[in-house]
């Protein structure tokens, strides 16, 4: 006993020394790991982590100064780092931490830096936890993290981090949270889940992993007891859904998240996980009907998500009592509304098909908070909807709405967003709008509502409750028929960023308040009758100014120079602008009584010049198509063409139907859906003719274009009549005419509306698209003749389209069309190019027939070209065969 004691003594001093030099190594390996650090924006980093400058400190001792730095109080080494939130920037060296042989956290999350995970990381066998979440580490994960043995959180979520997962995840038996989301990590999902033993939260979301979801019993037993989170989201799963056998062993699951894959097929009931709350599998390829469990309580859902895929079918009813939010928003369901919504605070129906009264929504529980019923086909009045007093955001836009708006509507006390533009509402707009003190975003475009804008109020009683600034933010009446003046009443909207009143009939000055509404981003008040001038004053923040076709007069402020002068004109003639344009803006605007005579001199030179270039072409032109007469008849080979020549153009821009405007305006009309936030932008037709071949186009009695096939190996086409609405916000415009024929030169106006508020209907089920694919379509026209000009459209799939677009007054009621289209579309021959769809407009300059495209030329060519060789008579007899056969059927 006292021998040990002894002994105990004498090697004291040496553990002492080793202790004292143990603590000193992690000090140094410390700063040398600071050295990394370039930038320490709150210098907690710069001002703490020094070495000590007092010869007499004793190193032994915790750094307990240095910020983040944590020790074992019995032993004083380093045992955990946490540097989260600093906004540090630096690219680190980790192998300077292998030192710490008995750290056990480390947290660098959100913060800037950068830098490679290192092999040697995996020494540190002490390590618990590992949080670099939100940095811009790069490169691959070395393999050896997979010697961390006690290692039971790991979080390299929002990094930069490549290449492939290393295997070998199986030795992590400790792992309760493995985070990887948002890097650029690849490999195989079924090989990586198959190696997880105790995980309960995983995210691999936001990678590059691909695989089958289909996944055997034998690949997720050892996962599926103990999971309780798992988000497979933005990867690159394909395949079907699990089997009832594997779905039973996720008995713990609570959230899952497959959204923004391609998992295809139809979706189980999910009966078989008693406690699943969250279920996301939007974005991807699913199709059949709504499994009804899952919305009438079978699981006890708390959040559903199903949109982005191809359900069809009727929307069961909502009788859950847990389900809180319901998104089954872009599917293509039909029929009636469901007629309750159980207890759900968030419903989005929208971009579907379903048809049903309005007046349904009367039956909904009271608890809902948003409401998103867009782009559907319903019908009716809005009801007075005063039981839903929690309502916030309510978007029935691009419906059939009628009838006039209810007052109560902008009484709700936590009413934040109103969208029920694009429908058929008339009469006043409600005073109430605009004395809420919660209403920040309201758009009403593109309806039929008349009267005055009610922003004056300034003496009612309804104002004594409005707050100092009210809270609108967003206000778009355009495509309406409001009549009256804009009061000086809109200065008391500070938070205006978007005034939208376009295509009205208002009238009067423009209020010189206009200048207090400092934060406003997007003005546009073209189409009106506005006199006066424009207010100087307004705010420079301004992005898009619009007063167009008005009858302002006077000088155009020095600000709103840099504006293109399509911003101002057509319209407003006498409007000037004093020393030019600002920003090397051309000036483009007439303005009165400061012409020189050098300049009128100048003036009459071009006008002459470009009037004699006129009738020189035009003198040339009529000698050669004498000549041209003459040769027909002394050859007799080829009659008298039966159409007009057309000149072939082609549009320069990226997109089927544009128009001409040097200012791309930011967004007119506003979408509230959870998950999509869409945008009708006016477009703008750019491009240049080129010269090419001449068409003739064939026009049955009704004036739509069929083309005939000119050989018998095509497939016969059975048309199905199916509806489908066009997507919402979709900016297709109307036919953009400026083709000039060969016998009489004509200019048509070219029409551009704010949104596409029509229907496309498809005759073949084989064939789907929305109106904004072919409205981004590139194309290039074939043709014009008295029905309208003849386009060839390629879709984002590379399938080819004739678009017929036919002239403004040709076709007045729609039942008329549809009827003639459909009948059109019946018929069946192996000669005749069978219609795909026809699309119909809100207004009289948008109705449009699709067909497919067909390689070679027209018919038309081969029976009137400018073909003179006695060959072709062969060519003409073969042909005319098979057009009678066509036309005789």
């Amino acid at each position: 006993m006292t021998f040990t004691f002894f002994l105990a003594l004498f090697f004291l001093p040496f553990s002492l020394f080793n202790h004292a030099s143990a603590v000193e190594v992690e000090i140094r390996s410390l700063l040398e790991f600071k050295k990394g650090i370039k930038n320490d924006p709150s210098s907690r980093i710069f001002s703490t982590w020094v070495f000590p400058s007092d010869p007499t400190a004793n190193l032994s001792d915790c750094p307990a100064t240095f910020h983040g730095v944590s020790c074992d109080p019995y032993t004083s080494v380093v045992t955990a780092i946490a540097l989260d939130g600093l906004g540090l920037v630096g690219e680190l060296k980790f192998t300077t931490l292998v030192p710490l042989k008995y750290l056990q956290n480390l947290n660098l999350s959100e913060n800037s830096l950068s830098g490679r995970l290192v092999p040697t990381l995996g020494l540190i066998t002490s390590l618990q936890v590992i949080d670099l979440s939100g940095n811009q580490f790069y490169g691959p994960i070395p393999a050896r993290l997979n010697d961390l043995w006690a290692l039971h959180y790991l979080n390299l979520s929002n990094n930069n981090f490549s290449g492939w997962f290393p295997p070998g995840i199986r030795n992590l038996q400790q792992l309760k949270a493995l985070d990887l989301r948002s890097n650029q990590l690849q490999g195989d999902l079924q090989g990586l889940i198959s190696e997880l033993r105790n995980v309960e939260h995983l995210d691999l979301s936001g990678n590059q992993f691909v695989g089958l979801m289909e996944m055997s019993v034998e690949n997720v037993s050892s996962l599926a007891n103990t999971v309780q989170y798992v988000n497979l989201s933005r990867n690159g799963l394909r395949g079907g859904f699990w089997g009832s056998d594997t779905m039973t062993l996720f008995r713990n699951l609570r959230v899952l998240d497959l959204s923004d894959n391609g998992i295809v097929g139809e979706l189980p009931d999910f009966g078989q996980m008693p406690n699943l709350q969250v279920l996301q599998i939007r974005s991807n390829k699913l199709s059949g009907s709504l499994p009804e469990g899952l919305l009438q309580g079978a699981v006890p859902l708390l959040e559903l998500d199903l949109s982005g895929n191809g359900f069809s079918g009727s929307v069961p009813n909502i009788n859950s009592t847990t389900l809180e939010m319901v998104n089954i928003s872009s599917n293509l369901l039909s029929g009636l509304l469901p007629p309750s919504s159980g207890n759900c605070r968030v419903v989005d129906l929208s971009r579907n098909m379903l048809s049903d009264e309005i007046s349904v929504l009367m039956n909904w529980n009271d608890k809902l908070e948003i409401l998103d019923l867009s782009s559907n086909n319903l019908t009716g009045s809005l009801p007075n909807l005063t039981q839903f007093q929690r309502l916030t955001v309510l978007s029935i836009r691009n419906n059939s709405l009628e009838g006039m708006l209810p007052s109560s509507l902008g009484s709700h006390p936590k009413i934040s967003t109103v969208d029920l533009s694009s429908n058929r509402l008339d009469g006043l707009v409600p005073r109430t709008f605009f004395t809420s003190t919660t209403l920040s975003k309201l758009n009403l475009s593109g309806n039929h509502l008349t009267g005055s804008i009610p922003l004056e109020g300034s003496q009612t009683s309804e104002l004594l409750v409005l707050p100092s600034i009210p809270p609108m933010e967003s206000l778009d009446l355009s495509g309406n028929s409001l009549t009256g003046g804009l009061t000086p009443d809109i200065g008391n909207f500070a938070r205006l960023s978007l005034l939208n009143l376009a295509n009205n009939h208002l009238s009067g000055k423009l209020p010189n308040e206009l200048s207090k509404l400092s934060g406003l981003k997007y003005i546009d008040l073209s189409h009106n009758s506005f006199n006066s001038h424009i207010p100087d004053g307004l705010t420079s923040s301004l992005e898009y100014f619009n007063v167009s076709y008005n009858n302002l007069s006077g000088n155009i402020p020095e600000n709103l120079r840099r504006f293109p002068s399509s911003s101002f004109m057509p319209g407003n003639s006498f409007i000037n602008v004093p020393g030019g344009w600002n920003n090397n803006v051309p000036d483009n605007i007439n303005r009165r009584g400061h012409h020189s005579s050098k300049s009128s001199i100048k003036v009459a030179i071009i006008v002459a010049c470009v009037g004699a270039v006129v009738m020189i072409a035009f003198v040339l032109l009529a000698y050669h198509r004498a000549r041209l007469q003459d040769f027909r008849v002394r050859s007799g080979l080829c009659g008298q063409t039966a159409g007009r020549d057309v000149n072939l153009g082609k549009f320069s821009g990226p997109s089927l139907f544009r128009f001409h405007s040097s200012t791309e305006p930011p967004p007119t009309s506003l979408s509230f859906s959870n998950d999509h936030l869409l945008t009708s932008n006016s477009r703008s037709l750019s491009g240049q003719m080129e010269a090419g071949t001449e068409i003739v186009e064939n026009v049955t009695s009704e004036g739509v274009a069929i083309g005939v096939r000119s050989t018998k190996s095509q497939e016969d086409i059975h048309p199905t009549t199916s509806g489908r609405r066009s997507s919402p916000g979709s900016p297709i415009a109307s036919s953009p005419s400026f083709i000039d024929t060969i016998e009489q030169p004509v200019t048509l106006d070219v029409y551009s509306p704010d949104r596409l508020a029509g229907e496309l209907f498809f005759l073949d089920a084989s064939l789907a698209f929305t109106a904004e694919e072919l409205s981004r379509a590139p194309a290039e026209v074939l043709g014009r003749s008295s029905h309208g000009t003849l386009y060839k459209a390629t879709l984002d799939n590379g399938h080819m389209l004739t678009v017929k677009w036919l002239r403004v007054g040709l076709v007045k009621h729609k039942k008329e069309f549809a009827k003639e289209v459909k009948k059109i579309g019946s018929v069946k021959h192996q000669n005749i190019v069978p219609l795909r769809a026809y699309y119909w407009g809100p207004r009289e300059q948008e109705r449009l027939i699709l067909a497919d495209y067909i390689q070679g030329d027209s018919l038309a060519l081969h029976l009137y070209g400018k073909i003179h060789c006695l060959c072709y008579i062969w060519v003409l007899s073969t042909l005319s065969l098979f057009s009678h056969s066509s036309y005789k059927y």
